[in-house]
């Protein structure tokens, strides 16, 4: 079983994808965007390559998701569907037809994650988020040209293709004051029915 994690940057996703995999005792596997050369394009409209840029998200995120073992619960701080989501965005006509063919072939035989869990959160709080990672940790410099304009788009995104991100969705809001125990907390209440684990605790 696979329990996909989505949602702005900043939201949390990461966080509580960690906290849930160690309530059920169950593998993480996390975005490695750290590994994307082309990082500084990511932000920087000016300089970017969009067809290079989402293909190379593309193979980050397929890598791992098509090595999982899905006889195992495994928590993935995303979900594969994100990049045809933004690359429906980003690409024009010839590029995205392309980047769906690449799509389709990657993730064949690899099905979307059984249960997706939106974390919908305010993009305000989500960039002051962003700016605070930053601060503290200089590998996230990449994160520089985000802006509350970018992350509303994206919200705008996630909100109209919430259905895309796993066979089943839920969605679980966080406010500005949820501690990340707290956000753990009402993600496993959503998810007692759909994780037999959650409901004997």
């Amino acid at each position: 079983m696979v329990i996909a994690f989505e949602g702005l940057p900043g939201v949390g996703k990461t966080t509580t994808a960690g906290l849930v995999a160690q309530r059920l005792g169950a593998r993480v596997v996390r975005e490695t965007t750290g590994d994307h050369p082309f990082l500084q394009q990511v932000y920087d409209e000016t300089e970017r390559d969009d067809l290079t840029v989402e293909l190379t998200f593309l193979l980050v995120h397929a890598n791992p998701y098509r090595r999982l073992d899905r006889t195992v619960v495994t928590v993935c701080d995303f979900s594969p569907a994100k990049d045809i989501l933004f690359a429906e965005d980003m690409l024009g006509a010839d590029d995205l037809k392309l980047f769906e063919e690449i799509y389709r072939r990657m993730y064949r035989g690899h099905p979307l994650p059984d249960v997706s869990v939106y974390l919908r959160g305010d993009a305000q709080m989500c960039l002051e988020r962003v700016r605070h990672r930053m601060r503290v940790d200089p590998n996230r410099a990449f994160e520089a040209g985000m802006t509350l304009d970018r992350l509303r788009k994206m919200e705008v995104r996630y909100e109209g293709a919430r259905v895309r991100l796993g066979q089943e969705q839920l969605t679980c809001d966080v406010s500005v004051d949820m501690a990340p125990q707290a956000v753990v907390e009402a993600v496993c209440e959503l998810l007692k029915e759909h994780v037999p684990a959650l409901a004997r605790v």
